[in-house]
């Protein structure tokens, strides 16, 4: 296998990109019949957590080292936050600055489609993305829009572990033991948060409620299937049976109505902070003040393991939900490219790059070997390396967000088996068919209704921070927010999409 990337070789590449002097830069650049000053620059979308880190230009310019003699291009990373992304990328394509590689993250295909944010990408993966082709595979079905390629995803397992993970010592400390056989209920939960909130006090918070996502429980509550990639949409209630195929507001349904009252119930104990619904602090920040117990996750069966290895933290997961696959509007997280992209097919060869060359996935995600991380075992089974620093925001770089390349090829952190790649792999094909939602490759195709979308979703908006934070008293606020979904067109939403999804259905099993 390769060897990573090292902090000296890195050294000499970045002196050898800025020596525009330098006879063998020369060379190449004479072979292409270009001079340094034409090869193109490809600005993309990185997400930060805030903190970029005082390597995070040393890791840039090790990609651009790459990028220039494999590729012919170089990378400008773009930081934003991960739910800003396109928001920020709609504002740089209306203003005209340059962007060609923009992140979609957790809110489908549709607007960005609809409005002429992002470009098909059917000819360019054919023509430019061989590798994204063949590893992806029928991930990029599922990042379609009306019969089109739009996305590009990270290849990783189709289907999740769901449940919340927590501090062993904590738990530990109260004599708390977890059944890893047993699915536990927000009822469960709050036993035990009642039990560690009587003894570590006001001050002390049980869960981080993600306040950043739409979803109840970080999707932990129950199964279904977000078939729009939003909740706008309607969804399929798959904890009531897969086989039903009934496009519901989940929102107004007895299971909405349960969970708001319980996180309104666990705010008022104290459970969750106060100023949890507009804390801009991530969970990992959150993590590092040492005042919470856990927080809900989904991963695969490797979860608290990778708690640890990003928090530094022992921790266990306590399972609330069976691994099953949705199509969830397709991939929740996938790269595009957009209409003002300056050479479309200069960014999707960046893109196919970090897919064909795993050290590049590996550099952009994990930063320099020497630097940030140093490999301590390699076999045929995988790669194992260790973070520099036991606390990853510490270190002169780190990316919080696994979105880079082909994850099952990436090294694994410790506590992780040197052969978790293989084990994640396992347990994906071990997911019952039964527990696959029917929709799975359906698109929503949202221009008939694409203005009610964006009334509800303002809506929706406005009101899940609270309700996950348990801000709301539900009583008063859920018939408000009923009412103002329907108001601004749910019902039609979701009318439309029964009428698509039924169509679907027909000519699948046709």
């Amino acid at each position: 296998m390769k060897k990573l990337i090292t902090l000296s070789l890195v050294l000499a590449l970045t002196a050898l990109t800025a020596c525009s002097n330098n006879s063998k830069s020369k060379t190449n650049a004479e072979n292409e019949g270009s001079t340094a000053a034409d090869i193109p620059t490809i600005v993309w979308q990185y997400p930060s957590q805030g903190n970029l880190g005082s390597g995070f230009q040393d890791v840039e310019n090790a990609l651009n080292a790459m990028l220039e003699k494999d590729v012919g291009a170089r990378v400008e990373f773009e930081p934003v936050g991960l739910m800003e992304s396109t928001k920020k990328a709609s504002l740089a394509v209306a203003t005209g600055e340059q962007l060609d590689i923009m992140l979609t993250a957790f809110t489908g295909l549709g607007p960005s489609v609809e409005s002429g944010l992002i470009v098909p990408l059917n000819d360019l993966i054919n023509q430019y993305g061989k590798d994204i082709k063949e590893q992806a595979g029928v991930l990029l079905d599922s990042s379609s829009y009306d019969s089109k390629i739009y996305g590009v995803p990270p290849v990783y397992v189709k289907g999740y572990s769901y449940g919340y993970v927590a501090r062993t010592d904590i738990l530990n400390k109260y004599g708390i033991k977890i059944d890893p056989d047993k699915k536990y209920t927000m009822d469960d939960l709050a036993q035990i948060f009642a039990l560690v909130k009587a003894g570590e006090g006001k001050d002390f918070y049980m869960t981080i409620p993600w306040n950043t996502t739409q979803d109840p429980l970080n999707n932990s509550y129950i199964e279904y299937d977000k078939l729009t990639g939003s909740l706008s949409g309607g969804v399929l209630m798959l904890n009531r049976s897969f086989d039903d195929t009934t496009v519901t507001n989940l929102f107004d349904t007895d299971e909405y109505a349960s969970y708001v009252a319980k996180m309104y119930d666990w705010a008022q104990k104290g459970y969750i902070s106060s100023d949890a619904a507009i804390t801009k602090q991530s969970p990992g920040s959150l993590f590092e003040t040492k005042k919470y117990l856990g927080m809900m996750t989904w991963d695969g069966p490797l979860a608290a393991e990778e708690f640890k290895s990003s928090t530094g933290m022992d921790a266990v997961l306590i399972p609330m939900l069976d691994p099953y696959v949705a199509n969830n509007g397709g991939q929740g997280i996938m790269w595009n490219i957009t209409q003002n992209s300056k050479n479309p097919a200069k960014a999707m060869e960046v893109l196919n790059y970090i897919y064909k060359n795993k050290e590049a996935a590996w550099l952009i995600q994990f930063g320099i070997e020497g630097q940030s991380y140093k490999v301590v075992e390699q076999s045929d089974k995988g790669t194992r390396i260790e973070y520099m620093d036991a606390d990853p925001t510490k270190l002169p770089y780190s990316q919080g967000y696994g979105i880079y390349g082909n994850r099952l090829e990436w090294p694994v952190l410790p506590p992780a088996p040197i052969d978790k790649n293989n084990i994640l792999k396992e347990a994906d094909d071990n997911i019952p068919e039964s527990r696959y939602s029917r929709a799975i490759g359906y698109t929503f195709v949202q221009k008939n209704v694409s203005s009610e979308i964006a009334a509800v979703s303002t809506v929706i908006e406005q009101y899940t921070p609270a309700f996950n934070s348990g801000a709301l008293n539900p009583e008063e606020a859920l018939p408000k927010f009923l009412s103002a979904l329907k108001a601004a067109g749910i019902n039609k939403i979701i009318q439309e999409n029964q009428t698509q999804l039924d169509e679907f259905l027909r000519n699948k099993e046709q």
